[in-house]
Formats: structure tokens, C-alpha cells, sequence
């Protein structure tokens, strides 16, 4: 799975009861931090208007936030959603597209030890973009592996926050991403270009990254389905070698959210 999306329509997935939460913090932190810009104002004489730019920033905070705490919330509310947890040993006698939330260890399928990586990027710290990549992995526990199938998740996970430098290739390979997004990089991303032609210094590129390894804890909250594995050790000679699985489906998305170590 790969995918590249502006932050700001990174959980347009919600249900409705869960996008309340993201604006509701978000419009919370905007009537905080402009309501403090205004006492400013008043304290050193400038005008509201003045601030130009720093309200553009502190709305595209504001957002942030908003989108962190709606992860959050769902993270504390994987089991409700699914009307409680089933043990992995459990979880091939449940009904196929069944929503179900079960825990344990992630073994990837091949070399790579990253499963899943999630880069949240920004060229001017207000415009923001996320790039996710993954592969399906078991999830191990007691019983057999369950196939985990990424091809329509979601991560619930905030990053680590640092920066890269303009001639590092990642940032090369963020501004490629970048530019069928929208319109509103287009600038920044030619000022890029300008810059570069000229010999001049750019600017940092801003990244928040969180990477999901082999061995790591989580929760995954999906559809469970079955999946033909012919390696499968435990069945009669004439049997289909079925695998239990989860997916996402058509009302919810696969869900994964590490556990606090």
C-alpha cells in the first residue's frame, strides 16, 4: 500500500460521531491562541490584522491538534467500536465480516522489518502532507497467525518530530510526492525549483515520522475474512488451508494502533 494525501483530509475516513471530536478540539485551540493574539494586540497597540501570517500558523496548529486528539480518542475506543476484544485463538471461529479487535505482535512477511511507515511533511511549516507506505504482516499470538491486509488502513500513531536537510534525497522525494496534490504547493514548491536553479540555500524540510516494526505491540480493529494459506500446519489432507484475516470494510477502514510500551 502507498498513499500520499494533504494532513488536511488525513481522517475524512471518520464516522461522524468521531469528526465531531477533531473540530470541536480544533475550534477549541483557535478561540485560545487568537483570543491571546487579540489580548496582545491591545497590550502593544497593533492591530489584529497585523499578525498576517503567525494566524495562518496558528490555524494549521489548531488543525493539528485537532487531528491528533481524534486519533486519539479512537485509539481508547478500538474495543467499543468493536463491541469488545476476541483473542487471536479465537478469532477463526468468528463469523466472516465480523468487526473485531484483537492485540499481539507484528511478524512481517518478508526482509523489510518496517511494516507500515507514516511521514507527516512540511516545506513551510504550515502545508502539510502524509506519506504512508505498507505491506500486509501476521499478527502473532496464541493459536495461529492472523493475516493482517493493509491495502485499506489506517495508522493511529503521532510521530517523532525533526528535520531533514534540502540535500538529504527524502526531501527531494517529498517535493516529487508533493506536486499532483494541489494547487496550494504549487508556489512553494516553485520557489523550490527557483532557488535550486540560483545555487541557493533551501530550507529545511519538516517531517513527523513513525515507523511500525517487526516485534512491535498492537491493535487492530478490522473485518474478519479468511485468506488460502497452503503453509497452514493444522488441517486434514482434503481441507481448504484457510487462514483467518482482517481487512478493512466498506463503513470503517482497518484500523492499527500500537500499545504504549
Amino acid at each position: 500500500m502507498e498513499r500520499t494525501h494533504l494532513l488536511r483530509h488525513d481522517l475524512d475516513w471518520l464516522p461522524p460521531g468521531y469528526r465531531a471530536v477533531r473540530w470541536v478540539v480544533a475550534g477549541g485551540l483557535w478561540t485560545t491562541m487568537i483570543g491571546g493574539l487579540v489580548g496582545l494586540g491591545v497590550v502593544v497597540h497593533v492591530p489584529f490584522y497585523a499578525f498576517g501570517k503567525g494566524l495562518a500558523v496558528l490555524a494549521a496548529g489548531g488543525a493539528v491538534a485537532g487531528d491528533r486528539a481524534a486519533r486519539g480518542v479512537l485509539r481508547g475506543r478500538l474495543r467499543k467500536l468493536a463491541r469488545g476484544a476476541v483473542d487471536l485463538s479465537r478469532l477463526p471461529a468468528e463469523p466472516d465480516g465480523e468487526l473485531v479487535h484483537v492485540s499481539g505482535k507484528v511478524r512481517a512477511l518478508g526482509a523489510d522489518k518496517a511494516v507500515y511507515q507514516r511521514v507527516v511533511f512540511s516545506f513551510d511549516g504550515q502545508t502539510r502532507a502524509v506519506r504512508e507506505t505498507a505491506q500486509d504482516f501476521w499478527l502473532v499470538g496464541q493459536g495461529e497467525p492472523v493475516l493482517i491486509e493493509v491495502a485499506d488502513a489506517r495508522l493511529l500513531a503521532d510521530g517523532k518530530a525533526t528535520t531533514i536537510e534540502a540535500d538529504d534525497p527524502r526531501a527531494r522525494e517529498f517535493e516529487t510526492l508533493a506536486r499532483p496534490l494541489a494547487n496550494v504547493l504549487r508556489r512553494t514548491l516553485e520557489n523550490r525549483d527557483k532557488r535550486r536553479a540560483k545555487g541557493k540555500k533551501l530550507g529545511k524540510v519538516r517531517i513527523n515520522e513513525f515507523a511500525l516494526r517487526d516485534g512491535d505491540e498492537v491493535e487492530v480493529l478490522g473485518y474478519k475474512t479468511r485468506t488460502i494459506d497452503p503453509t497452514m500446519a493444522m488441517r486434514l489432507e482434503r481441507d481448504t488451508p484457510y487462514r483467518a484475516a482482517l481487512r478493512g470494510g466498506k463503513n470503517l477502514p482497518l484500523l492499527i494502533a500500537p500499545r504504549p510500551a
